[in-house]
């Protein structure tokens, strides 16, 4: 069978993996269905030595999330360049409908809420082989046909998509307790892989980031003198003044009283 038609199916539970190995008209479909995992690190691994077209996933596993998986298959794309991107379709409960939301824009095929019918599912393979032919035909890597991702996160590769979003909390939530945990919780993906793709991206970690966010808007305001040095240490996340005081004089050598006279000390 050609190579485009193979598919696989990732879940942790296998009562889902042998229904839809059995119920699924996979020869109907034109797919072979090649191989079934219980999670995203078992099937990426497989991936790396056995491409295929399409890819029926769980979204909440062990070890690796559906999401982990979409992303890492992406930042394969970059390094392999020659390996094509699966079409992947999302299998979710209803408690985990946010989770799906974000799979559409870090470029999945569609997504289907458990229980889903059969007939919807092989509706969303017969799909996702079509696009996959279609990519394969026009001689572009699988994932960027039309109706692939449009619209969704331009150009960007999913883990640029993700940073750029916790990125974005940290700049405009860094005066809360915020910690690793929360961030990889709302982005949906483990505070493991969210750590790994900080280094990644940004070359810093997680605290390194955000200690300097925090520092950038700390000496903004203790330039102004609209606010008490307690006042700034709480708008920037340090609630106690004595640790922010610690926490300043670590980072740029000076008190934050210090830095305020210097700064106005300067000033025509």
């Amino acid at each position: 069978m050609n190579q485009a038609c193979k598919a696989i199916i990732i879940d942790d539970e296998a009562w889902i993996r042998e229904g839809l190995s059995e119920h699924v008209g996979w020869r109907e479909l034109g797919i072979e269905l090649v191989r079934s995992f219980r999670d995203g690190t078992e099937a990426y691994a497989y991936l790396e030595q056995e491409p295929v077209a399409v890819v029926l996933s769980d979204i909440r596993m062990p070890n690796m999330t559906g999401l982990e998986l979409l992303a890492k298959l992406h930042e394969r794309r970059g390094a392999r360049p020659d390996l094509p991107l699966p079409k992947v379709i999302f299998l979710s409960g209803y408690e985990d409908f946010k989770y799906a939301q974000e799979a559409l824009r870090l470029g999945a095929v569609d997504y289907l809420l458990k229980p889903a019918e059969v007939e919807e599912i092989e509706a969303a393979l017969a799909r996702a082989k079509r696009m996959a032919e279609e990519s394969q035909e026009r001689n572009v890597v699988p994932g960027e046909a039309a109706g692939a991702g449009s619209d969704r996160c331009g150009t960007d590769e999913p883990g640029s998509y993700l940073i750029k979003k916790a990125i974005h909390m940290l700049t405009t939530r860094y005066g809360e307790d915020l910690h690793l945990s929360d961030i990889a919780g709302e982005l949906f993906i483990t505070p493991n892989y969210l750590s790994r793709l900080f280094r990644q991206e940004t070359g810093k970690s997680f605290v390194e980031l955000l200690s300097d966010i925090r520092l950038e808007n700390a000496q903004a305001l203790l330039s102004k003198e609209t606010m008490k040095i307690y006042e700034v240490g709480a708008a920037v996340g340090y609630s106690n003044p004595r640790y922010f005081s610690e926490w300043f004089h670590k980072n740029t050598g000076m008190t934050p009283g210090e830095y305020r006279n210097l700064h106005y000390g300067t000033v025509t």
